[in-house]
């Protein structure tokens, strides 16, 4: 074969292929179907299907559904491109170098990330056990993308904050790491306040877990709530195993990944946070691994 019908084949190869990994996700999806998204029931039974997917009816409400029906990707067009959207994902690209890859414009790209991120967004530990360490870290608020209804006069992208050090400006981020699992717990937070940081955190918490923190006062009184242990040691120290350096390096990693996007509005953060989690927990993440987590 030329070097152009090689190109071909491949080309048609790789549209196979995405064919066959669509179809088999949405194979899984429909057998694990059990209940009727609309009322719980358990007497459903299928209904045809409709492109290629399989329907059912619920016997007690008498609505149709699909295996995707209130789950973040209903009603997404194009489903063969999703699993290429998935790559995308996997390998951390831009909304831009997204839509051009894909073939589709900057709204949908910008569509089909957030429907993806839905899932992974709401994955966090169970439970956090052990030596924990926990502290916060910032990411200046934005507006991105907003036109309308801002609480302060719009800026250029990139500008810093108005006022120096820590402000309202400022949005707090909760980082809580279990150092015998690297089970990581990140989440955006109202304040820095005790009672914000330990409805996050305090649920998590096993009671036999030693707290490592930088010396907050809402740490303490977390650990007086729960009864643990609490070891304040300053953000850049070590007192022998106690110490924040899995947070930091942690803290490190996500504003190092974030830095790609040029910025991320505030409203959104909790999805970035879903997605860097997925990522940072394993390092050979493939996009079969990524798109099971998005169909839940």
């Amino acid at each position: 074969m030329t070097a152009e019908e090689c190109l071909e084949v491949k080309a048609v190869l790789r549209m196979r292929e995405r064919q066959v990994l669509s179809d088999l996700f949405m194979r899984e999806a429909e057998s694990a179907v059990k209940a009727c998204p609309h009322c719980d029931s358990f007497h459903i039974a299928k209904a045809g299907s409709k492109d290629g997917r399989q329907r059912f009816k619920c016997k007690a409400c008498s609505k149709t559904f699909n295996a995707l029906t209130g789950r973040p990707l209903a009603r997404l067009r194009k489903a063969d491109k999703h699993i290429e959207n998935g790559q995308c994902m996997v390998e951390g690209l831009s909304i831009r170098k997204t839509a051009r890859i894909l073939g589709v414009s900057l709204p949908t790209a910008f569509l089909w990330r957030h429907r993806f991120l839905a899932a992974p967004r709401a994955v966090q530990p169970r439970q956090l056990t052990g030596v924990v360490e926990a502290d916060e870290t910032f990411f200046l608020e934005s507006f991105k993308g907003q036109r309308g209804g801002l609480p302060r006069p719009p800026k250029k992208r990139g500008m810093p904050a108005s006022k120096a050090g820590l402000s309202v400006e400022q949005i707090p981020m909760l980082v809580a790491r279990d150092r015998s699992s690297s089970a990581t717990l990140t989440a955006v937070l109202p304040s820095r306040k005790a009672k914000d940081i330990g409805d996050r955190l305090l649920p998590l918490l096993s009671t036999d877990s030693v707290l490592c923190s930088d010396g907050a006062s809402a740490y303490r009184i977390i650990g007086k709530t729960k009864g643990i242990e609490v070891k304040s040691t300053p953000a850049k120290k070590a007192a022998g195993v106690y110490h924040i350096n899995n947070v930091n390096a942690y803290d490190s990693r996500l504003k190092s990944w974030m830095f790609r996007f040029k910025g991320v509005a505030t409203k959104y953060l909790d999805n970035y946070l879903g997605w860097h989690r997925m990522i940072d927990k394993s390092a050979s993440l493939d996009v079969q691994v990524f798109l099971s987590a998005s169909f839940s």
